[in-house]
């Protein structure tokens, strides 16, 4: 018998050090990296050593679990984890660890822009049951920008069946002390306790994935704390800049939840207590800002109370009811809005009002800049602002960004709800005293200078919906543009170009939720006007009155029929025999659309009334060069003409030109793509016809068979 135990125990001892001995250098080698890991895009697990002193059992240091599921990426750090893996479990391809304690530990949670979807689900996956992984010293966890620094205990348990198998969060619990939360730099709890008990009940993918999940938890959390307190100096001329005071002197949180399903419990509170401190002229006053948030039946009731600063009459009051428990339905704002019923009282100078813009306008083409106060008195049912709400800034920076254009001032703002044919419509009106108008691509440079300028927003009552169904018009009237050049920019310099002269500006613009112009009209008054047409320069005065309608806002086409364009006292200072004589020409557009780029681009068609001829047969050639009787015959008075324009960044092309009066009449087309423009031009007096050639600035006759040399001679532009 001794000698059967001696064998035995020998076998045991032979089969204890090969187990040591394969399990040790299993764990120190890559090949234990190896078999763990991979599917490293998925799951990594790394250690520095381990050590194993009996089947079973595992020590492992410095350790660092990372994985990325969906949106979330996650990592977990431990000086020190030691744990016991169950093995005869394994032979059924259970993976079954009892029990797990690490020390030391540290975790990080990320939301990014890369997607790991889970694996196709199909059957036959290995079943993971981690039933307690415990620490008693866990040391930081940072959830995208925000930290806390932790003490005390947790533990944590779950079981997950592999290849889209059930998902179960086992009662887990934290007794977590000397709690503090970060957000960057700035502490926003101290001296913080989380008691609390969770689990997530087992469930599949395709009953519940993303924050569905949260249907299946249960938890009872109890977290207090000691919060900052918010100092401001009120001194008059300066802006409210407050600052968190992190002292002994700070306020209270403390919150009490129970979650069932997914579904706060009744009787569950929030209750937050902020003291404020403002500084008036040397003197210290003390107050405190209230947050309660109760569970009461299926709603949140939210009390919200800050206190005007001392010598002010600005106050943050607020009353609301939240129709939903159910954690699910209050993660997004949108869903939060929809469910918000109550009132809202506010008179208070914030530091920035950038925060309206994004619930004015979808794009930021306007933006709310710097301090201002705001004073509303707002009702809220169900997300929709309610008839009788109103609010005002009667301060504020305005940046408008239209058509390539930036409108800056000082503005005031006016907004209320009206109730509508069609139910409550929200109105705002953003009225600029005086303004100024720079072209985004030459900032330096103004272009136009002004005062009264308004911007009106008018949309659904829907809160949540304000900014998508906005609508916007500007208008503005008489305001000055000092110089003419800088409207170059927007013309085809090979054919016209702007070399002097001011203008009087107005318009009248319908916006689009994203600021672009859907139609509109813009009326320009030039005055002094020095020009270049080609080779021939130009003076005198015009008005234009472009009409903006059947708008395509994705190519940034647009309808200018009905348009106008007057010229006044238009002169020629090159042309000697032309010395005196001043013209006048009146264009209307038929048919034009034009594409709003740099330049812009026009095609259409226009009927021109003019003086007479004279200025016409100048861009062909100049007075002194036409034969005598032509020049005889100019005084017959006003001529009417049509043709064919279109213009674009390579020049100005004009075709199918016909005029007429009493003696002449014109037929003429034009190409202006340089310095030198070219085209033919024929003038028929009764049984004389006289045609020019016009080729590079230089210009040839054709008196015999005129009729015939114009009618040889190709289109410009296809019919």
């Amino acid at each position: 018998m001794p000698r059967v135990f001696r064998r035995l125990s020998g076998f045991a001892l032979a089969l204890a050090a090969l187990y040591l001995v394969g399990a040790n250098l299993f764990l120190n080698s890559p090949l234990g990296a190896w078999t763990v890991n991979r599917q490293p895009e998925r799951f990594q697990l790394a250690w520095s050593w381990g050590l194993s002193a009996w089947p079973g059992h595992v020590m492992l240091w410095n350790v660092e679990a990372k994985g990325h599921v969906r949106h979330v990426q996650w990592s977990v750090r431990s000086g020190h984890a030691s744990g016991r893996i169950a093995l005869l479990p394994l032979l059924t391809r259970e993976l079954r660890l009892p029990w797990i304690d690490a020390d030391e530990v540290s975790a990080t949670i990320d939301r990014v822009e890369q997607e790991m979807p889970p694996p196709p689900a199909r059957d036959g996956g290995w079943l993971l049951r981690f039933e307690r992984i415990a620490t008693d010293t866990p040391r930081r966890l940072r959830f995208g920008a925000f930290e806390a620094e932790l003490g005390g205990s947790a533990h944590v348990g779950f079981t997950k069946q592999l290849r889209g198998g059930p998902l179960e969060i086992l009662p887990s619990a934290t007794a977590l002390t000397d709690l503090v939360i970060r957000a960057g730099d700035q502490v926003l709890l101290r001296d913080g306790q989380l008691d609390g008990t969770f689990a997530i009940a087992r469930h599949r993918r395709e009953e519940a994935a993303g924050i569905a999940r949260l249907d299946f938890a249960d938890a009872d959390i109890h977290l207090r704390g000691r919060t900052p307190a918010l100092a401001v100096d009120l001194d008059e001329g300066k802006p409210w800049h407050g600052a968190v005071v992190d002292d002994a002197e700070g306020g209270r949180l403390d919150a009490k939840l129970r979650l069932a399903r997914g579904v706060f419990a009744p009787d569950g509170v929030v209750d937050l207590r902020l003291p404020l401190r403002a500084m008036r002229d040397g003197a210290r006053f003390d107050d405190t800002a209230m947050l309660r948030i109760g569970v009461v039946d299926s709603a949140l009731h939210v009390d919200l109370a800050l206190p005007p600063p001392p010598g002010d009459s600005g106050r943050i009051q607020g009353r609301f009811e939240i129709a939903a428990t159910r954690l699910r339905d209050l993660v997004a704002i949108e869903e939060v809005l929809a469910r918000t019923s109550g009132t809202l009282d506010i008179d208070w100078r914030f530091t920035s009002l950038g925060w309206l813009t994004p619930l004015l306008v979808k794009a930021p083409w306007l933006e709310l800049e710097g301090a201002g106060r705001v004073v509303a008195a707002l009702e809220l049912a169900h997300g929709r602002l309610e008839p009788g709400s109103r609010a005002s800034v009667p301060e504020v920076d305005l940046v408008a960004t239209v058509a390539g254009h930036r409108f800056s001032g000082g503005a005031r703002a006016e907004g209320s709800l009206v109730e509508g044919d069609a139910g409550p419509r929200a109105t705002v009106a953003l009225v600029l005293a005086r303004y100024d108008v720079v072209d985004v691509e030459a900032p330096g440079v103004r272009l136009v200078q002004g005062k009264d300028l308004r911007i009106d927003l008018d949309a659904a009552g829907d809160l949540t919906d304000f900014r998508e169904s906005a609508k916007a018009r500007l208008r503005f009237t008489d305001a000055g543009v000092p110089d003419l050049r800088p409207l170059n920019a927007w013309l085809p310099a090979a054919a016209i170009e702007l070399v002097g002269g001011n203008a009087r500006v107005g318009a009248d613009l319908e916006l689009d939720a994203e600021g672009r112009v859907a139609r509109g009209r813009v009326g320009l008054a030039g005055r002094a006007m020095k020009a270049r047409f080609g080779t021939t320069r130009l003076a005198g005065d015009f008005d234009l009155d472009a009409r903006i309608g059947g708008s395509d806002l994705k190519t940034g086409r647009f309808d200018l029929g009905g348009s106008s364009l007057k010229l006044r006292n238009l002169s020629l200072p090159d042309d000697e025999r032309a010395a005196g004589r001043r013209w006048w020409i009146d264009l209307a557009t038929e048919r034009a659309r034009i594409d709003a780029k740099r330049p812009f681009a026009l095609d259409g068609d226009a009927r021109v009334g003019m003086q007479d001829l004279g200025l016409l047969l100048a861009l062909y050639a100049r007075h002194r060069d036409y034969p005598r009787w032509v020049f005889g015959l100019l005084d017959a008075g006003r001529a009417e003409a049509r043709g064919r324009l279109r213009f674009d960044a390579r020049g100005l092309l004009v075709d199918d030109v016909e005029a007429s009066n009493d003696r002449f009449e014109v037929k003429a087309r034009m190409q202006v793509d340089g310095a030198k423009p070219k085209g033919d031009l024929l003038l028929v007096w009764r049984k004389l016809a006289l045609g020019v050639e016009l080729d590079q600035g230089r210009h040839e006759f054709h008196v015999l068979g005129a009729r015939d040399w114009y009618a040889a001679q190709p289109a410009l532009l296809a019919h």
